[in-house]
């Protein structure tokens, strides 16, 4: 897109409101939304519907991801273009106000744990790896985690502060694997300052970085918040009750804590066990 219909195109993002709730965009809404802008393809109003797909195939096969859709299906509404016509040019998946719909989306955005484990032992990049680790072991959300600072941080008690959505404060931890490569990052990149930012990069960056590792690694379409659904579901499977799950996660209601219940092994293997071994008492032929 060129410099003039950028500049158009900030000022329409600054100006939009939801239909619905009449809520403007967020600042990293529109920060994420104008980054993805420069590589949308320029229009203009009146063009034709089967033109414009073929225009932004391209665009659409590199970039499916929600947020980049998003930004397409903004910029086309921002020309002018009826939403009929928008919703043939961009598809979107259905979604719910819950975290998740059902268990089988779940199972997409759940790492094994090999899969964690290959990709934190094959990360050279310290900063890369930390992230992952972190965003595991806190559960934290992407925006939770680039907005934390050294202030936030307790490293004796491996403890992270952290500020969720609506401003709801919690408490979370991490490894002692992990506090050490904490440690040896902020030395590093000589972090002293307590209000001073531990990642100096936005979600976005975070985003394209994942992508990208997970591609390569594991073949994996990796996004941030698939870490802190990871390692959720990873709590669930190990029995953890379900009302620590949601406090951990900071989650305002039980009912999305219990997708994860519900998709967990552990009920059916504690079912199995209490059912006792029928071959136990069973005679040697």
């Amino acid at each position: 897109m060129e410099t003039h219909q950028l500049k158009l195109f900030e000022h329409y993002l600054k100006d939009f409101s939801r239909e619905k709730s009449g809520k403007k965009l967020g600042k990293r809404t529109i920060h994420g939304v104008f980054t993805l802008a420069k590589h949308i393809p320029e229009s203009f109003p009146g063009e034709n519907v089967k033109e414009l797909k073929l225009k932004y195939a391209a665009y659409l096969r590199k970039r499916g991801y929600p947020i980049a859709r998003y930004a397409l299906w903004l910029y086309l509404k921002s020309l002018g273009y009826e939403e009929r016509d928008i919703k043939e040019i961009v598809s979107f998946e259905r979604t719910t106000s819950t975290a998740l719909t059902d268990q089988q989306k779940l199972a997409k955005s759940v790492l094994s744990k090999k899969e964690l484990l290959y990709l934190v032992e094959n990360i050279e990049n310290l900063r890369d790896n930390l992230i992952i680790r972190m965003l595991y072991d806190t559960g934290a959300r992407v925006s939770e985690l680039t907005n934390l600072k050294l202030k936030d941080l307790d490293l004796s008690t491996r403890e992270v502060f952290l500020l969720g959505k609506g401003n709801k404060p919690r408490t979370v931890f991490f490894q002692k694997t992990t506090a050490k490569i904490l440690k040896k990052y902020l030395k590093s990149e000589q972090i002293a300052s307590p209000n001073e930012l531990i990642f100096k990069i936005k979600p976005i960056t975070v985003w394209y970085n994942l992508k990208k590792l997970g591609k390569e690694l594991i073949s994996r379409d990796l996004r941030p918040h698939m870490l802190r659904h990871t390692r959720l579901q990873h709590m669930a499977d190990q029995g953890v009750d379900s009302f620590l799950i949601k406090s951990y996660a900071g989650h305002s209601d039980i009912a999305t804590t219990q997708i994860y219940v519900k998709a967990s092994k552990y009920q059916g293997k504690m079912a199995f066990e209490r059912a006792g071994d029928v071959w136990k008492n069973e005679k040697k032929k």
